[in-house]
Order: structure tokens, then C-alpha cells, then sequence
């Protein structure tokens, strides 16, 4: 799933890349399809990046990784305004200030289009190493329940080893006498108690008013740019204002 959801981002971004004007579609709302599907590529990606962090991390570490993991949105975010600056002033003698000619509209027009294609760069070198990546131990082991995987599996990670043992040369026997499988009603009955309750309540309440006031604030604001820009040039390119 972590190299399915990255793959389903690296497609939306190139629809989106080649998003154009036609007479049966206008090309807002081929932007729009493709930002949903790049939506649902990135709800994939937000939670099975933390969450594989996080099971791989020690008890000692895990705070760190998941604050450098999420870290990770400022540096993306610092290459999206680099990558908009360098094509404003790599196109800075065709961008005109008053009114844009047809050279200026093509040096837009290639603007945004680097700009969004840009951000599958990063995704292509990703791909291999999401799709080689190891499961987790912790999954291993408390999910599929299989202790001898596992312990193959923590021996080539702590010899450095990358990927997982071959899951044909080790008999597949699962720990019977592990713990259960949980449950819905293991969930309630646990945060059903408001020790516990209160510390899910906390933990999700400040992500929820968090991602309000960041993300909602940095995504809608360049998405506003890149659309209106792209809207404007399309329906009044002989009074488009830079």
C-alpha cells in the first residue's frame, strides 16, 4: 500500500501536469478531478508514513523520527516557493506586468505546469525503495502473528540487511498463544474510560485544529493561485495581470 498510494500521487500530478482547455471540458474542472484523486494518493501517504515510522522506531527515538517525518512538509513546502522562483525568474524577461502577450501566456502556462510536475521528482526515487521496503516487525508479529518471520526479519534489519526474508524458505507458523486480535469492542472499553478517553480526545482535538489553521491555510492558498491563475489566463489572456 505505501508504494500503491505513492503511485496514485505520482499519476494525479501528472494529470494535472497535462490538464488543458477543451471544447467538451473546461480545464478547471480537469483540475479539480485530479486534485481529488491526488487527495486520495496523499490521505494514503499521511497516515502509513507516520504509522511505518513509528513501528520501526525505538521507544528512545520515536518521538524524534515522527517530528523529522513531519518536518518534512516545511522542507516540501520551502521547494514548491523555490521551484516558483526560479521559474519566475527563469521566464522573467517574458513575463510582462500590464498586460500579457502571447509569449507571456506560454511562459505561464509553463510555469504552473513545471511548478505541479516538479513534485513528482521526488516521488520516482521514492518509488523503488517504498515498493522493496520491509514490513514491520511490530506488524509482523502482533498482526500476522508469525513469530518466525519476524525474528528473520530482525536479524537482516539489525545487520543491515534491507527488505524481508523470503517468505517461502521458513515455515509459516503462527503464535497461537499470542495475544488476541483486538477488537471494536476492545476500543470502546478501553477509551470508554475517560483516563484514556481524554488522552485520544486531546491527541486527535489539537491534530484536528492544527490541520485547520496549517495545511488548510497553505494548500488553499497556493491551489487559489495556481487556479486563478490558470482561470484568468484562459478566459481574459488579453488583460491578464501579472
Amino acid at each position: 500500500m505505501y508504494g500503491i498510494e505513492l503511485m496514485i500521487i505520482m499519476a494525479a500530478t501528472l494529470g494535472l501536469t497535462l490538464s488543458s482547455n477543451s471544447a467538451s471540458i473546461d480545464v478547471v474542472g480537469a483540475m479539480i478531478f485530479w486534485r481529488v484523486i491526488l487527495g486520495i494518493g496523499v490521505g494514503g501517504d499521511y497516515p502509513i508514513s507516520s504509522i511505518i515510522t513509528s513501528e520501526f522506531a525505538t521507544l528512545r527515538w520515536r518521538g524524534a523520527m515522527m517530528s523529522a517525518v513531519f518536518a518534512s512538509q516545511g522542507f516540501g513546502q520551502f521547494t514548491a516557493a523555490l521551484v516558483s522562483f526560479i521559474c519566475t525568474v527563469g521566464f522573467k524577461n517574458s513575463i510582462q506586468v500590464n498586460t500579457c502577450d502571447a509569449v507571456c501566456q506560454t511562459s505561464l502556462d509553463k510555469s504552473w505546469r513545471i511548478i505541479y510536475g516538479f513534485g513528482a521528482v521526488p516521488a520516482i526515487f521514492a518509488l523503488y525503495f517504498r515498493l522493496t521496503i520491509p514490513e514491520t516487525i511490530r506488524y509482523t508479529l502482533d498482526v500476522e502473528r508469525d513469530a518466525q518471520y519476524a525474528a528473520a526479519d530482525a536479524e537482516r534489519y539489525t545487520n543491515g540487511k534491507y527488505g524481508s526474508a523470503k517468505r517461502g524458505t521458513l515455515p509459516y507458523l503462527r503464535d497461537q498463544g499470542g495475544p488476541p486480535k483486538a477488537s471494536f469492542h476492545d476500543f470502546i472499553r478501553h477509551f470508554g474510560k475517560w483516563k484514556n478517553g481524554k488522552v485520544l480526545l486531546g491527541t486527535a482535538g489539537s491534530w484536528f485544529f492544527m490541520d485547520i489553521a496549517f495545511v488548510r491555510r497553505f494548500v488553499s492558498s497556493t491551489s487559489d493561485i495556481l487556479v486563478r491563475t490558470r482561470f484568468e489566463y484562459l478566459h481574459h489572456p488579453g488583460s491578464y495581470r501579472v
